[in-house]
């Protein structure tokens, strides 16, 4: 018989098995999350027996915090002979797959005194990886600096196994804080793997969170490490994408720098500038520490198109209070990274690592892989490159720029710009990104997919929209000609008598440009060109003095008040008013201004109305104008004799009452089941009252509802009393 204590246990899980099959029937149960957690079971690490040992690996996945890591299921672990071996010691008990809680666990027989596995020693390999994860079978240590580079497995022996023990990777192995020993595969004891890299919005316009490493190893570099995101982020200037920054030596931001995780716009090149200066005067700290800097990513607020680590050396520092030794590449210090890129990566943001200079050349591209994706720049495939491995910054800015166009070709960006009201003819200085609101639409004389189309500027504070037509196959260039929905009071300013001034995004050549009525304009677009246009607005004085009408609507309905909406059924009332510029009668929605109208002019206001067959209009008249009492019959003429005139209009409406005049009567039928007397003569209802009585409620004309409530509940407490003695209540 089990011990009192583990029948004690079996009791608790058998409870607790039964209380979570009610709260699946009841719908109470909680809801399963998504992904690999959600499939994987969670169980406790098995207990060794005095002939079993039992190996229990860590998995992690995400960092949730700066020194916490989450637990990644599924993750299929093999227990080989050694690092050389194809296949696992046991298709069965030599594989573990992890669970929800991030435990995969080995229990090996026989390692109890003279078994056949006493003192055995086996390597932990990692077998497959969950889907949407990849594999890091490899990892790059060493010098930080990058020369005397090593690339061991990612494996780890196991103790010699005895009997009746765990072996734990976050304290028994794996886990280790030696980080002067070569190889130099000290690991924080979780093992890792890397999300897959989601893709990137395909669109000209992007928000992007820009990382910089200011580490000591970049030295005399630094000026180049600044071109060269200088670089990338004037390519961006002419599209609707935003920037934000942060940096990293030992920690995150670097010492004497400050992060700045509100995006900013770069639409354009005034923007781009403000953003440059941000860092144009930042110095190097020192350590590397690639997780700080990627978690301070994804601790900010803001979800990223796009994450760009410019680093020029392997990471030598990793969590916080921060760990490694500062001067060499540990297993810990890129898996600090690797979770760290995956928290990112989890927002769906794609992360790009460009490595700069020796210290990243060779086999450090593995740990570059490791924190992006496994596919490296080869050149010309900018648009799904996950890591780029440069010679020096110049390169590096190249590549950058490369990057940042990468979905640009074939397209026209718009930019909206407002100049200021005290600027005169075609001045524009001191201009400003447009809100949201300006519509723009887009067409071609050529059948370009995706065109026509209207797009509209965001919130997002960049005053820019993109159009993408689709070119055929056997056009390489074609007119598109795009045309602003003018808001009111302002009007178009004009650069040289042109509606826009545009540019090639490529190489910021000017592009000429055909006006197209009052405010468009037409450009030329080359298949794998990209093209970016400036429409400048400027508020117009003269405009501002426009008036607007509102008109509200109440019912009085028998005398019972009613808000327009509150009204019963069948109660309907259609405003319509007169203008602005002398047109006739259209319905206008009620509470809704009608704008145009000029200081004085005057508007008509009437209504047509439907009501029920029995109901009569009495009086239709404005009773309340601008906050104050008035009255006016309908039609109403309206002087507009300020810039906001508002009306209420009050419909009064009587209705036949010996229509509305029914009431409720209570009819009590009796059916006594034990032979007890029935209605008397004149109907009246004998006080039967037993408990075998059924009583059938009807409502007809007499008495009132709250009359009938009253009867239930009197009757009610008389059969609680005869049943049940005197009560009160």
């Amino acid at each position: 018989m089990a011990p009192p204590h583990r029948r004690r246990a079996a009791v608790a899980v058998r409870a607790l098995v039964a209380l979570t099959a009610l709260l699946c029937t009841t719908g109470l149960a909680p809801a399963a999350t998504s992904g690999p957690a959600a499939r994987a079971a969670v169980a406790e690490v098995p207990p060794p027996t005095a002939t079993t040992s039992v190996v229990t690996v860590r998995t992690g996945g995400d960092r949730t915090a700066d020194a916490e890591v989450g637990p990644l299921a599924g993750v299929t672990l093999g227990l080989f002979a050694d690092e050389g071996a194809t296949e696992p010691v046991d298709p069965d008990w030599g594989v573990c797959v992890s669970d929800a809680d991030g435990d995969c666990s080995f229990t090996v027989p026989g390692t109890g005194p003279g078994g056949p596995n006493e003192g055995a020693v086996y390597t932990v390999r990692q077998i497959a990886a969950p889907s949407g994860w990849y594999t890091n079978p490899e990892l790059r240590t060493g010098p930080g600096s990058g020369s005397g580079s090593l690339s061991p497995a990612y494996a780890f022996p196991t103790p010699e196994l005895e009997g009746g023990q765990t072996y734990s990777s976050t304290s028994d192995f794996m886990y280790s804080t030696e980080y002067r020993e070569s190889p130099f595969t000290a690991s924080t004891g979780i093992w890792q793997q890397s999300r897959n890299n989601p893709p990137l919005n395909g669109a000209c316009g992007i928000d992007v969170a820009l990382v910089l490493d200011l580490s000591a190893s970049v030295g005399s570099a630094l000026p180049q490490l600044k071109d060269a995101a200088d670089q990338f982020t004037d390519a961006l200037a002419g599209t609707p994408s935003r920037l934000s920054l942060f940096s990293f030596d030992r920690n995150s931001p670097s010492t004497g720098t400050e992060n700045h995780p509100e995006p900013t716009s770069v639409s354009t090149q005034a923007g781009a500038d403000a953003f440059k200066s941000l860092y144009a005067d930042w110095d190097l700290g020192s350590g590397t520490n690639w997780d700080q800097g990627l978690y301070a990513v994804a601790k900010a607020p803001t979800r990223y198109d796009l994450t760009v680590v410019l680093t020029d050396g392997n990471p030598t520092r990793f969590s916080k209070p921060i760990e490694g030794d500062g001067s060499r590449t540990h297993f810990a210090d890129t898996e600090g990274g690797i979770f760290a890129a995956n928290a990112v990566k989890a927002q769906g943001t794609r992360v790009v690592a460009v490595g700069v200079g020796r210290g990243v050349e060779g086999v450090s591209g593995l740990n570059l892989r490791a924190i992006s994706g496994p596919e490296a720049f080869t050149g010309d495939n900018p648009e799904t490159a996950d890591y780029y491995q440069t010679t020096d910054f110049t390169a590096a800015g190249a590549a950058l720029n490369q990057l940042a166009l990468s979905n640009c070709a074939g397209t026209v960006s718009v930019i909206k710009q407002i100049v200021p009201e005290s600027n005169t003819g075609e001045d524009v200085s001191g201009s400003r990104n447009a809100g949201p609101g300006w519509e723009f639409t887009a067409s071609s004389t050529e059948p370009l997919g995706g065109l026509p189309d209207t797009r509209a500027t965001d919130d997002d504070g960049t005053g820019g929209v993109t159009f993408e037509p689709e070119f055929p196959p056997t056009t390489g260039e074609a007119p598109v000609t795009v045309e602003e929905t003018q808001q009111p009071n302002h009007t178009l300013v004009t650069r040289g008598g042109a509606n826009a001034v545009c540019v090639n995004l490529d190489d910021g050549a000017s592009v000429p440009v055909t006006n197209s009525g009052p405010t468009g304009f037409t450009v030329d677009l080359a298949r794998q060109g990209g093209v970016s246009c400036t429409v400048y607005n400027r508020p117009d004085p003269s405009q501002d003095e426009l008036a607007d009408l509102t008109v509200d609507k109440r019912w009085t309905i028998d005398g019972t008040p009613y808000a327009e909406g509150d009204q019963p059924d069948g109660y309907e009332a259609t405003l319509t008013l007169t203008g602005p510029d002398g047109a006739a009668a259209t319905p206008q929605p009620w509470g809704t201004p009608r704008t145009g109208y000029a200081p004085g002019d005057t508007a008509t206001v009437d209504e047509e109305t439907t009501l029920p067959d029995r109901c009569e209009l009495t009086d239709s008249q404005v009773t309340e104008a601008n906050g104050d009492p008035a009255t006016g019959d309908l039609p109403f003429r309206a002087t507009l004799d300020r810039e906001h005139t508002r009306l209420t209009v009050t419909n009064t409406v009587t209705c036949d009452e010996e229509e509305d005049s029914a009431r409720l009567r209570l009819v009590k039928k009796v059916v006594n089941r034990h032979g007890g007397p029935g209605p008397g003569p004149g109907g009246e209802l004998p006080d039967t009252g037993g408990p075998g009585a059924t009583e059938l409620l009807a409502l007809a004309v007499g008495l009132t509802a709250a009359g009938a409530l009253a009867a239930l509940a009197t009757g009610a407490r008389r059969r609680f009393r005869d049943r049940n003695g005197p009560a009160t209540g």
